[in-house]
Protein backbone atom coordinates (compact mmCIF):
# COMPACT_ATOMS: atom_id res chain seq x y z
CA UNK A 1 0.00 0.00 0.00
CA UNK A 2 1.24 3.39 -0.97
CA UNK A 3 -0.10 5.71 1.25
CA UNK A 4 -1.10 4.41 4.79
CA UNK A 5 -3.19 7.17 7.00
CA UNK A 6 -1.94 8.17 10.56
CA UNK A 7 -4.11 5.90 12.53
CA UNK A 8 -4.65 7.43 16.32
CA UNK A 9 -5.32 10.69 17.27
CA UNK A 10 -3.54 12.09 20.25
CA UNK A 11 -3.73 16.13 20.52
CA UNK A 12 -7.83 16.57 20.06
CA UNK A 13 -9.19 18.68 22.34
CA UNK A 14 -10.36 15.79 24.56
CA UNK A 15 -7.75 13.54 24.25
CA UNK A 16 -5.26 16.30 25.40
CA UNK A 17 -6.76 16.86 28.62
CA UNK A 18 -5.53 13.42 29.77
CA UNK A 19 -2.01 14.04 30.31
CA UNK A 20 -3.19 16.16 33.42
CA UNK A 21 -4.60 12.97 34.86
CA UNK A 22 -1.33 11.06 34.22
CA UNK A 23 -2.10 9.28 30.93
CA UNK A 24 -1.69 9.43 27.13
CA UNK A 25 -5.10 9.28 25.22
CA UNK A 26 -5.28 7.93 21.91
CA UNK A 27 -8.19 7.69 20.01
CA UNK A 28 -8.35 6.02 17.05
CA UNK A 29 -11.14 7.41 14.19
CA UNK A 30 -12.84 5.80 11.36
CA UNK A 31 -15.93 6.78 8.96
CA UNK A 32 -18.83 6.07 11.30
CA UNK A 33 -21.81 4.22 10.09
CA UNK A 34 -22.08 3.83 6.53
CA UNK A 35 -19.56 6.94 5.27
CA UNK A 36 -16.68 4.59 4.82
CA UNK A 37 -18.93 2.72 1.61
CA UNK A 38 -18.17 -0.43 3.06
CA UNK A 39 -20.74 -1.94 5.51
CA UNK A 40 -21.76 -0.37 8.84
CA UNK A 41 -19.49 0.40 11.11
CA UNK A 42 -22.11 1.11 13.93
CA UNK A 43 -24.48 -1.23 14.63
CA UNK A 44 -26.92 0.05 16.93
CA UNK A 45 -26.82 3.82 15.78
CA UNK A 46 -30.23 5.70 16.08
CA UNK A 47 -30.83 7.85 12.76
CA UNK A 48 -30.35 11.25 15.34
CA UNK A 49 -26.83 9.49 16.22
CA UNK A 50 -26.08 9.42 12.53
CA UNK A 51 -27.07 12.91 11.72
CA UNK A 52 -25.27 14.12 14.73
CA UNK A 53 -21.89 11.70 14.76
CA UNK A 54 -18.71 13.84 16.15
CA UNK A 55 -16.61 11.65 13.79
CA UNK A 56 -18.63 13.87 10.21
CA UNK A 57 -19.61 16.71 12.42
CA UNK A 58 -16.84 18.30 14.60
CA UNK A 59 -13.36 18.74 15.33
CA UNK A 60 -11.12 18.72 12.33
CA UNK A 61 -14.11 16.90 9.96
CA UNK A 62 -16.47 19.77 10.24
CA UNK A 63 -14.05 22.02 8.95
CA UNK A 64 -15.96 22.16 5.44
CA UNK A 65 -17.88 24.63 4.08
CA UNK A 66 -21.29 22.46 3.79
CA UNK A 67 -21.68 19.54 6.14
CA UNK A 68 -23.61 17.51 4.56
CA UNK A 69 -21.66 17.03 1.10
CA UNK A 70 -17.93 18.82 1.51
CA UNK A 71 -15.03 17.00 2.17
CA UNK A 72 -11.56 17.34 3.78
CA UNK A 73 -8.42 15.76 4.39
CA UNK A 74 -9.91 14.24 7.80
CA UNK A 75 -12.91 12.80 6.49
CA UNK A 76 -11.18 11.09 3.47
CA UNK A 77 -8.63 9.71 5.65
CA UNK A 78 -11.34 8.28 8.06
CA UNK A 79 -12.94 7.00 4.98
CA UNK A 80 -9.98 5.14 3.58
CA UNK A 81 -9.48 3.63 7.10
CA UNK A 82 -12.72 2.04 7.45
CA UNK A 83 -12.18 0.67 3.91
CA UNK A 84 -8.91 -1.02 5.08
CA UNK A 85 -9.57 -1.99 8.44
CA UNK A 86 -12.63 -3.98 5.94
CA UNK A 87 -11.07 -4.68 3.11
CA UNK A 88 -7.81 -5.34 4.59
CA UNK A 89 -8.42 -6.92 7.72
CA UNK A 90 -5.65 -8.81 8.94
CA UNK A 91 -2.93 -5.89 7.95
CA UNK A 92 -5.01 -2.97 9.55
CA UNK A 93 -5.22 -5.10 12.86
CA UNK A 94 -1.28 -5.41 12.87
CA UNK A 95 -0.61 -2.23 12.09
CA UNK A 96 -2.94 -0.97 14.99
CA UNK A 97 -0.95 -3.03 16.94
CA UNK A 98 2.33 -2.05 15.93
CA UNK A 99 0.74 1.43 16.35
CA UNK A 100 -0.04 0.91 19.94
CA UNK A 101 3.76 -0.74 20.81
CA UNK A 102 5.00 2.91 19.67
CA UNK A 103 2.17 5.02 21.86
CA UNK A 104 2.78 2.97 25.10
CA UNK A 105 6.75 3.57 24.48
CA UNK A 106 5.77 7.87 24.05
CA UNK A 107 3.67 7.07 27.35
CA UNK A 108 6.56 5.91 29.25
CA UNK A 109 9.30 8.58 27.90
CA UNK A 110 6.61 11.03 28.93
CA UNK A 111 6.09 9.51 32.26
CA UNK A 112 2.59 8.72 31.63
CA UNK A 113 0.25 5.59 31.69
CA UNK A 114 -1.57 4.91 27.85
CA UNK A 115 -5.70 5.04 27.48
CA UNK A 116 -6.44 3.45 24.28
CA UNK A 117 -10.26 4.77 22.75
CA UNK A 118 -10.46 2.48 19.14
CA UNK A 119 -13.64 3.17 18.78
CA UNK A 120 -13.69 7.21 18.33
CA UNK A 121 -16.18 7.54 16.00
CA UNK A 122 -17.51 3.57 15.44
CA UNK A 123 -18.59 0.92 17.56
CA UNK A 124 -16.93 -1.81 16.84
CA UNK A 125 -17.25 -4.68 18.91
CA UNK A 126 -13.00 -4.73 19.36
CA UNK A 127 -12.72 -7.24 22.11
CA UNK A 128 -14.35 -9.98 19.66
CA UNK A 129 -12.17 -8.79 16.75
CA UNK A 130 -9.63 -11.54 16.27
CA UNK A 131 -6.00 -11.60 13.82
CA UNK A 132 -3.27 -13.39 13.52
CA UNK A 133 -0.07 -11.63 14.98
CA UNK A 134 2.45 -11.11 11.45
CA UNK A 135 6.27 -11.24 11.72
CA UNK A 136 6.66 -7.71 11.66
CA UNK A 137 4.15 -6.97 15.07
CA UNK A 138 6.29 -9.97 16.51
CA UNK A 139 9.27 -7.96 16.14
CA UNK A 140 7.93 -4.68 17.65
CA UNK A 141 6.23 -6.53 20.36
CA UNK A 142 10.31 -7.96 20.50
CA UNK A 143 8.29 -11.46 20.95
CA UNK A 144 9.26 -13.27 17.95
CA UNK A 145 7.74 -16.53 18.93
CA UNK A 146 3.97 -14.45 19.15
CA UNK A 147 4.27 -14.56 15.49
CA UNK A 148 1.14 -17.00 13.88
CA UNK A 149 -0.70 -16.40 17.10
CA UNK A 150 -4.29 -15.48 17.34
CA UNK A 151 -5.35 -12.64 19.66
CA UNK A 152 -7.90 -9.58 20.24
CA UNK A 153 -6.50 -6.36 21.18
CA UNK A 154 -6.87 -6.21 24.67
CA UNK A 155 -5.63 -9.66 24.93
CA UNK A 156 -2.24 -8.43 23.42
CA UNK A 157 -2.02 -5.51 25.87
CA UNK A 158 -3.21 -6.53 29.20
CA UNK A 159 -1.26 -3.92 30.68
CA UNK A 160 -2.99 -1.12 28.48
CA UNK A 161 -6.17 0.39 29.39
CA UNK A 162 -8.69 0.20 26.39
CA UNK A 163 -12.09 2.56 26.91
CA UNK A 164 -15.37 2.47 24.38
CA UNK A 165 -18.93 4.44 24.66
CA UNK A 166 -21.09 1.83 23.05
CA UNK A 167 -24.77 1.49 22.16
CA UNK A 168 -24.95 -1.84 21.90
CA UNK A 169 -25.92 -2.76 25.58
CA UNK A 170 -24.60 -6.71 24.82
CA UNK A 171 -21.95 -5.62 25.61
CA UNK A 172 -21.97 -4.70 28.72
CA UNK A 173 -20.58 -7.03 31.22
CA UNK A 174 -18.52 -9.18 28.57
CA UNK A 175 -16.00 -6.92 28.24
CA UNK A 176 -12.08 -7.70 29.16
CA UNK A 177 -10.99 -6.60 32.68
CA UNK A 178 -8.73 -3.52 30.74
CA UNK A 179 -11.70 -2.58 28.43
CA UNK A 180 -13.92 0.16 29.94
CA UNK A 181 -17.46 0.15 28.72
CA UNK A 182 -19.99 3.27 28.66
CA UNK A 183 -23.48 2.94 27.36
CA UNK A 184 -24.57 5.92 24.95
CA UNK A 185 -27.78 7.48 25.36
CA UNK A 186 -29.18 7.66 21.20
CA UNK A 187 -32.61 8.81 21.26
CA UNK A 188 -34.37 5.81 21.41
CA UNK A 189 -32.72 3.62 24.18
CA UNK A 190 -34.08 4.84 27.25
CA UNK A 191 -35.13 1.63 28.30
CA UNK A 192 -31.47 0.12 27.99
CA UNK A 193 -30.20 3.27 29.54
CA UNK A 194 -31.59 2.42 32.38
CA UNK A 195 -31.35 -1.13 32.58
CA UNK A 196 -27.58 -0.54 32.47
CA UNK A 197 -27.70 1.90 35.07
CA UNK A 198 -29.56 -0.10 37.30
CA UNK A 199 -27.22 -3.04 36.65
CA UNK A 200 -24.23 -0.73 38.23
CA UNK A 201 -22.98 0.62 34.57
CA UNK A 202 -22.76 4.10 33.56
CA UNK A 203 -24.49 6.05 30.71
CA UNK A 204 -23.21 8.51 28.74
CA UNK A 205 -25.46 11.60 27.97
CA UNK A 206 -25.49 15.22 26.08
CA UNK A 207 -27.53 18.03 27.50
CA UNK A 208 -28.24 21.40 26.79
CA UNK A 209 -28.21 23.85 28.52
CA UNK A 210 -25.39 22.74 30.75
CA UNK A 211 -25.13 19.79 33.72
CA UNK A 212 -27.89 18.64 36.02
CA UNK A 213 -26.79 17.58 39.11
CA UNK A 214 -29.44 14.17 39.09
CA UNK A 215 -31.59 13.16 36.13
CA UNK A 216 -34.61 10.77 36.30
CA UNK A 217 -33.42 9.76 40.23
CA UNK A 218 -29.37 9.22 38.43
CA UNK A 219 -26.13 11.20 39.73
CA UNK A 220 -24.62 12.99 36.78
CA UNK A 221 -21.02 12.91 36.99
CA UNK A 222 -18.60 15.64 34.24
CA UNK A 223 -17.67 13.71 31.26
CA UNK A 224 -15.96 16.76 29.24
CA UNK A 225 -13.52 16.62 32.37
CA UNK A 226 -11.80 14.14 30.02
CA UNK A 227 -12.34 10.99 28.44
CA UNK A 228 -10.72 8.36 30.95
CA UNK A 229 -14.01 7.00 31.22
CA UNK A 230 -12.21 3.98 33.77
CA UNK A 231 -11.46 6.87 35.93
CA UNK A 232 -15.14 7.61 36.26
CA UNK A 233 -17.32 6.22 39.50
CA UNK A 234 -19.12 3.47 39.28
CA UNK A 235 -22.40 2.41 40.05
CA UNK A 236 -25.08 3.70 38.05
CA UNK A 237 -23.93 6.98 36.87
CA UNK A 238 -24.62 9.25 34.33
CA UNK A 239 -21.85 10.77 32.17
CA UNK A 240 -23.17 14.48 31.10
CA UNK A 241 -21.57 15.82 28.24
CA UNK A 242 -22.01 18.98 26.23
CA UNK A 243 -22.77 19.04 22.86
CA UNK A 244 -19.94 19.15 20.20
CA UNK A 245 -20.18 20.77 16.79
CA UNK A 246 -22.57 22.79 15.25
CA UNK A 247 -25.08 20.26 14.12
CA UNK A 248 -25.62 19.32 18.14
CA UNK A 249 -25.54 22.61 19.62
CA UNK A 250 -28.99 23.23 17.54
CA UNK A 251 -30.19 19.66 18.30
CA UNK A 252 -34.12 19.05 18.64
CA UNK A 253 -34.28 15.54 18.02
CA UNK A 254 -33.90 14.47 21.80
CA UNK A 255 -30.52 13.03 21.40
CA UNK A 256 -29.35 16.45 22.96
CA UNK A 257 -31.05 16.14 26.24
CA UNK A 258 -32.91 19.48 27.49
CA UNK A 259 -33.21 18.57 31.84
CA UNK A 260 -34.97 22.01 32.06
CA UNK A 261 -38.53 20.56 31.23
CA UNK A 262 -40.90 20.01 33.98
CA UNK A 263 -40.82 16.98 36.13
CA UNK A 264 -43.94 15.24 34.67
CA UNK A 265 -42.55 15.76 30.92
CA UNK A 266 -40.08 14.30 28.38
CA UNK A 267 -37.43 11.78 28.93
CA UNK A 268 -36.39 12.41 32.70
CA UNK A 269 -40.49 11.27 33.36
CA UNK A 270 -40.21 8.25 31.09
CA UNK A 271 -36.57 7.01 32.51
CA UNK A 272 -38.13 7.59 36.23
CA UNK A 273 -41.42 5.77 35.05
CA UNK A 274 -38.97 2.47 33.63
CA UNK A 275 -37.03 3.24 37.00
CA UNK A 276 -39.86 2.32 39.12
CA UNK A 277 -41.03 -0.33 37.11
CA UNK A 278 -38.13 -2.23 37.39
CA UNK A 279 -37.44 -1.65 40.71
CA UNK A 280 -41.08 -3.02 41.69
CA UNK A 281 -40.72 -6.32 39.19
CA UNK A 282 -37.04 -6.82 41.17
CA UNK A 283 -38.85 -6.47 44.79
CA UNK A 284 -41.52 -8.99 42.95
Amino acid sequence: MAYFPRLFSTDNAKAAKASGYGYLNAVHYMAPHKLGGVGNLCSHASPACIALCLGQYSGQAAMVSDLETDTNPTRESRKLKAQLFMRARGDYMNRLARDIVKLDAQATRESLKLCVRLNGSTDIVWERISFAIDAKTAKALRLPDMAGRVVTLPQLFPAIQFVEYTKNPTRLGKAPRNLDLTLSYSGNNAQACVDALLAGHNVAMVFHGGLPETFAGFPVIDGDKHDLRHLDAKGGYIVGLTPKGRKAKKDTSGFVVTHSLPLGAGLEADMRIMRHAASTAIAA
